[in-house]
Formats: C-alpha cells, sequence, structure tokens
C-alpha cells in the first residue's frame, strides 16, 4: 500500500473475486469520499466475468471505503478522456440473477478526475472512516430489492 501511495498510483485495478468492487481514495483503511483530485488510488476488483461457480453473497458487512459492489457477472469499461479524466463504468451482464432487460445495463457510472499527478502527500491522507449516508451503493443478485 506505501508503495502505491508513495508512488502516486491513481487506480488499482485487480481481478480474481467473483465480483466487483470500487473504493473511495483510501490509505491504511481511512478513505476519502470524492473522485476529483483524489488524495489515495482507487481500488477496484473487476472479476465479475462469470465462471461456472456463480456468484456468492457477500459474506461480510460492506466497508465505510466501499463506494460501490456488486455480486453479478459484468464487465469493466474505462475510457482515459485526457491527462486528468477517466470515466469509468461497470456493466451488468446477469441474465440469471435479474431480467434481460437489465441486460447491458451501467450499474456503477463514476468520473474519476485527477489534476495533480505525481505521489501522494501523507500529510493530507485521507482522514474520513464512515462514509456518509447514501454514498454507498450495492448490486446485489441476493437482495430482492435492488437498486
Amino acid at each position: 500500500e506505501d508503495i502505491l501511495f508513495d508512488a502516486g498510483v491513481d487506480i488499482v485495478m485487480n481481478g480474481h473475486v467473483h465480483n466487483y468492487e470500487r473504493a473511495w481514495p483510501v490509505y491504511k483503511e481511512k478513505a476519502t469520499y470524492s473522485t476529483t483530485d483524489m488524495n489515495a488510488p482507487i481500488y477496484v476488483v473487476s472479476g465479475a466475468g462469470g465462471c461456472h461457480e456463480t456468484a456468492s453473497a457477500f459474506e461480510a458487512p460492506e466497508p465505510h471505503w466501499s463506494a460501490f459492489r456488486s455480486n453479478t457477472y459484468g464487465y469493466s469499461r474505462m475510457t482515459v478522456h485526457n491527462a486528468t479524466h477517466v470515466h469509468w463504468e461497470q456493466v451488468s451482464t446477469d441474465p440469471l440473477a435479474f431480467p434481460m432487460s437489465e441486460y447491458g445495463k451501467v450499474i456503477d457510472d463514476v468520473w474519476l478526475v485527477q489534476h495533480n499527478h505525481g505521489p501522494f502527500k501523507r500529510t493530507s491522507a485521507p482522514q474520513g472512516t464512515a462514509c456518509p449516508a447514501g454514498l454507498a451503493k450495492t448490486h446485489d443478485r441476493f437482495t430482492p430489492e435492488y437498486p
């Protein structure tokens, strides 16, 4: 974590887990609830491509640094518009969990804007420990009422 923070890495993309989760900028378990001029890396797990095992319910409660998570099949789409603006989307492709009208629906849509590239400063590292109400979102195939 320190290596990524010290290098000023804006987005860390990972796979493998059979779900999707995008974090707010986070460092040392503390978060900033903004995607403009981030003061720490944003972590994305994009492992919702699907497999024969299907998705499973989230076992742990949603952490305060989680901006969005989904346990449905889908894929991520990242569009780099210029040196400061990235458009990130998560697209649902899970016909087994939701009606076909939901197939191809963008379920997470965010702009990541970074005007100040380079190493992050520890003096301005994230300090938040509780996500403000209504900011975190979940698209859960095991919840009868989904957003």
